[in-house]
C-alpha cells in the first residue's frame, strides 16, 4: 500500500472515530457533570494508537522484552523493600491479593505490588507486571472490592499492552543511550512515572477491570465505588472537576473526569444487579480495615446482595 492510501486510510478511521465518538456523546449515560468532551476523545483516540501500533510492527526496537524488562523491575523493588513483606502489614495484604487478581491475567508476566510511601493515594503499572500502590490509596478506599477493582484496573493496563507500549514508543521517538537491560529498566521507571495514559487507555482499562470483577467474587458496584472515593478524596483536597465542558481543558486531560466514571459504572452495576437478583457478592469493608484479604478471612457479614 502506498504512502498515500496509508493516510487516507487514517484519516478515514479519524473522521469514523470522531463520528462514532459524537454519537457516543450523544447517548451518552447521564452523568452529574453539566457536560463533557471526554466520551469523544476517548473514542477519537482509537484510531490514533492502533496507527501507532502498527507502525511499532515495522520499526524494530531491538530485542527488548516485557517480560525480562518486568523480572528487572520486580528484583530491584524486592530489593528496596524498607522491611520483609511479613512485617509490613500493607504489603502483606497486597501480596495476599494480587494472586487473586492475575490469576485471571493472561500474560505470562509474575505480578506482584509493591507498597509506596506517599499519603497521596495513587497506583501505577509497569512493564511485566509490576504494580506501585501507595499507603495513602488504602486509607481512602472502602473496601478489599474497591481495591480490588484499582488493581485490576493497573493489571488492564499492563494486559491491554498499555505500559510496553509508552516504552516501545519513546525508544522509536528518541535514541535512548544504553543497552543493558538495567539500563532500560532504569528508563522505564523514568518515564512511566511522569507518563499519563490517554483517556482510550484508562476506558479500556476501567472495562478491563469490570471483567475482572464479574469474574471474580467481588461486589461489581465496587468499580464505581472506588472512583467515589478518589473522588471524594479529590473533593476534600480542593480539586473537584469543574462541572462545564470545555474544548481543549477536556482534549488534554489525561483521564476521563471521576464524575462520569463513577456515574458510567454504577449504572453498569445496577444493570448487572437487576439481572442477577439472587447474587451474592463480597464487599470486604472490615478485611481493608484489619489488611486480612478474603481468601484469608472470609467475613459473613461482607456478603451483599443486591442493593
Amino acid at each position: 500500500m502506498s504512502a498515500r492510501w496509508r493516510w487516507l486510510f487514517l484519516a478515514l478511521l479519524l473522521v469514523l472515530g470522531s463520528g462514532l465518538g459524537l454519537l457516543l456523546y450523544l447517548g451518552r449515560h447521564g452523568t452529574p457533570l453539566q457536560s463533557t468532551f471526554t466520551s469523544l476523545f476517548q473514542l477519537a483516540g482509537v484510531p490514533v494508537k492502533l496507527a501507532d501500533r502498527s507502525l511499532s510492527r515495522v520499526i524494530p526496537v531491538g530485542s527488548l522484552d516485557e517480560r525480562e524488562l518486568g523480572d528487572t523491575l520486580r528484583q530491584r523493588y524486592d530489593s528496596r523493600l524498607q522491611q520483609p513483606a511479613q512485617s509490613d502489614r500493607d504489603q502483606a495484604y497486597l501480596d495476599a491479593l494480587i494472586g487473586t487478581i492475575a490469576a485471571h491475567a493472561s500474560k505470562p508476566f509474575v505480578y506482584r505490588a509493591y507498597v509506596v510511601d506517599d499519603p497521596a493515594p495513587n497506583a501505577m503499572a509497569m512493564p511485566g507486571g509490576v504494580l506501585l500502590v501507595t499507603r495513602g490509596l488504602l486509607e481512602t478506599l472502602g473496601s478489599e472490592a474497591e481495591l480490588v477493582a484499582v488493581l485490576a484496573h493497573e493489571v488492564g493496563h499492563v494486559e491491554l499492552g498499555h505500559c510496553f507500549d509508552a516504552v516501545r514508543f519513546q525508544l522509536l521517538a528518541q535514541k535512548v543511550g544504553v543497552s543493558q537491560l538495567g539500563g532500560f529498566a532504569d528508563f522505564a521507571f523514568g518515564l512511566l512515572t511522569r507518563h499519563a495514559y490517554s483517556k482510550t487507555m484508562e476506558d479500556e482499562a476501567d472495562r478491563y477491570a469490570w471483567k475482572l470483577l464479574l469474574a471474580s467474587r467481588y461486589d461489581p458496584s465496587a468499580l464505581g465505588r472506588s472512583f467515589e472515593s478518589l473522588r471524594i478524596h479529590s473533593a476534600r483536597q480542593g480539586m473537584a472537576t469543574p462541572r462545564q465542558a470545555e474544548l481543549f481543558r477536556d482534549y488534554f486531560m489525561s483521564h476521563p473526569p471521576l464524575e462520569l466514571r463513577v456515574e458510567k459504572y454504577a449504572q453498569t452495576a445496577r444493570q448487572w444487579w437487576s439481572e442477577n437478583p439472587a447474587g451474592q457478592r463480597y464487599r470486604g469493608q472490615l478485611n481493608l480495615e484489619q489488611r486480612q484479604s478474603m481468601a484469608q478471612s472470609a467475613l459473613a457479614q461482607e456478603w451483599v446482595r443486591q442493593p
